[in-house]
């Protein structure tokens, strides 16, 4: 994972350290048995990286985090996921929770969507780019390809 040194510091406050792995089935079947077709992108994050709260450097502002729990964030949400999947023409799976409250989803390509009332946001078009954002921000990004989308703007969800 192409990340900056700020993010391998957050992933390690977290507590992810290389080769950690954690059993996801459980998960799995609960989405699963609640709607969702899930992409190997998402279980393979979940495996890394579940159950971590990854939270912004202090430098960001303003501040942000990302908890992976796909389950708890998500569970009620199948239908979403799908509108997201017509939306876009590839598979939606439930990532976590941005920013306390902001549903996310990575797709089969990677690309990293958090959903808020009326906005979308396109986190990163990898799940590596999507945590730079959570922990750096758009320091020196052209802040306008992060943007949220309203629903307005891009139709409904």
């Amino acid at each position: 994972m192409d990340c900056g040194p700020s993010v391998w510091e957050a992933l390690r406050i977290a507590g992810w350290s290389a080769g950690r792995r954690i059993d996801t089935e459980i998960w799995t079947r609960q989405l699963v048995t609640a709607g969702f077709t899930l992409n190997d992108v998402a279980t393979a994050v979940w495996a890394e990286f579940g159950n971590l709260k990854i939270k912004s450097s202090p430098a960001r502002v303003p501040s942000s985090s990302l908890h992976l729990d796909p389950v708890d964030a998500c569970i009620d949400a199948s239908e979403e996921a799908q509108r997201l999947g017509r939306r876009y023409g590839e598979n939606f799976s439930p990532l976590g929770m941005w920013s306390i409250q902001y549903k996310s989803y990575v797709a089969a390509s990677g690309r990293v969507i958090a959903v808020g009332p009326g906005v979308l946001w396109q986190l990163g078009t990898s799940f590596a780019e999507a945590l730079t954002y959570v922990v750096d921000g758009d320091a020196g990004a052209d802040r306008t390809e992060r943007a949220p989308w309203l629903y307005s703007d891009c139709g409904p969800l």
